[in-house]
């Protein structure tokens, strides 16, 4: 039985134990290396950044939306029997855009998605792919990198959404709903000392930092949302990382089914939310200069 499924069958058997086990969800997502804090030297050299997101993971849902979709495992036989032996996970995509690893039925009507292919000499590679690229999905990055931009105008740094993000570097087999896949490849790149990007090009050499923006994880367990927002600082004259934090928190909410309801309306709002106060947390530990707080979020 792999650990997500295990996850879920424990799910099942003790959801009084929710708020115990979210915090040591986040304990057991890897190791992730220490943070850097650039010098005050460095920091006085930054006039203009470049804020590029990262390719997201999709969504965990705990207990598995397939629940809701076909009432018909809720049942006892289904509860005795495990389900997710003859069902198939997939990333699949919700009506507000949301791309979520789940169980899908031969007769659910959920939109599969296509991975992206790149040529097979390059996808073992990290690359800068068009964002217009994943314009039919909701990319929580995105968000979290127009945030970035946001704040660090308001703090009186010249900031410049990137056109392109970030690509993993996962290999087309790989981008499936396994997401140890997700994390592995997001781990490397947050480690990462020395970036695999080559920022210094043709149209960048005004910027004198580049902000990469991602997230190890988002997932709604039953009604509590967690999030772990990774922000890197990089020289793109060296490609020396200069800065790294990971900032993550929760929310307890509404249920998986209420917040993905209406095209997802109410969890875009709240990872929105949650990601504005992450990234300024991730700013301040990094010692960016931020000229105004951002308020706590209330969700609607």
């Amino acid at each position: 039985m792999s650990q997500n499924n295990r996850t879920i069958w424990w799910c099942k058997k003790s959801k009084a134990a929710y708020g115990i086990l979210l915090p040591l969800l986040f304990l057991l997502n890897g190791c992730l290396a220490t943070p850097i804090k650039p010098s005050n030297y460095k920091l006085d050299e930054i006039h203009t950044i470049l804020v590029v997101p990262v390719e997201s993971p999709p969504l965990e849902v705990i207990p598995d939306l397939i629940e809701t979709r076909f009432p018909v495992y809720n049942q006892y036989q289904y509860q005795s029997m495990p389900y997710y032996a003859f069902l198939d996970k997939k990333i699949y995509k919700n009506p507000g855009g949301i791309l979520i690893a789940g169980l899908v039925s031969d007769d659910d009507s959920v939109s599969l998605e296509e991975p992206h292919y790149i040529s097979a000499s390059m996808e073992k590679f990290a690359s800068l792919e068009p964002d217009a690229s994943l314009s039919e999905n909701w990319t929580p990055t995105f968000i979290l990198a127009q945030e970035a931009v946001s704040q660090l105008n308001r703090g009186n740094i010249k900031a410049i959404l990137s056109e392109h993000y970030y690509r993993l570097p996962i290999a087309s087999g790989d981008r499936n709903a396994n997401l140890g896949n997700w994390s592995e490849a997001i781990r490397q790149w947050y480690n990462q000392t020395l970036s695999s990007i080559n920022y210094r090009q043709s149209g960048l050499e005004h910027i004198d930092a580049v902000l990469e923006v991602g997230i190890e994880s988002y997932r709604i367990f039953d009604a509590q949302t967690s999030l772990r927002v990774l922000i890197k600082l990089i020289d793109p004259n060296t490609g020396q990382v200069i800065g790294r934090i990971s900032e993550k928190t929760f929310s307890v909410e509404d249920s998986p089914q209420t917040l993905l309801s209406h095209e997802a309306e109410k969890f875009k709002q709240l990872m929105a939310g949650m990601g504005a106060q992450l990234v300024a947390r991730g700013f301040s530990g990094l010692g960016l200069p931020l000229k105004a707080s951002v308020q706590p979020f209330k969700p609607n």
